[in-house]
C-alpha cells in the first residue's frame, strides 16, 4: 500500500469533486486500499476495516486536512466560499467604526 498522504494527495489531484467531500475521498480510499471491500455492504466494511486495512474516517479526513492545508491547490470550491464570505464579514464590520 502507498503512504496514506500520497494516496489522498493523487485522489485531490485527479478527482476534484473529492476536495469537497469527504465520503468521496474515503470511497476512493477504499477503492486503492481494498476493492473487494466497493462491493461489500456497509456495514461488513465497518466492522471488519481492521482486516480489509481500511484506515479510520477520521485518518482519511484529517489527512486531506493537512494535505489541503500543505497544499492550497488542492482546496475545493467550499473553502473559496467559506474564505469570500470571511472577507465579505470582515470588511462589512471593519467599516462600521
Amino acid at each position: 500500500m502507498t503512504d496514506l498522504n500520497d494516496l489522498v494527495k493523487k485522489i485531490l489531484t485527479d478527482h476534484p469533486e473529492a476536495r469537497d467531500d469527504d465520503f468521496k475521498v474515503i470511497g476512493w480510499v477504499i477503492q486503492r486500499i481494498s476493492p473487494n471491500a466497493m462491493s461489500m455492504r456497509l456495514s461488513a466494511v465497518l466492522w471488519n476495516h481492521n482486516a480489509l486495512k481500511i484506515p479510520s474516517f477520521e485518518t482519511v479526513r484529517r489527512t486531506r486536512q493537512k494535505i489541503q492545508h500543505d497544499h492550497p491547490e488542492l482546496r475545493g470550491q467550499l473553502y473559496k466560499k467559506r474564505m469570500e464570505k470571511q472577507d465579505e464579514y470582515v470588511q462589512k464590520f471593519s467599516e462600521v467604526g
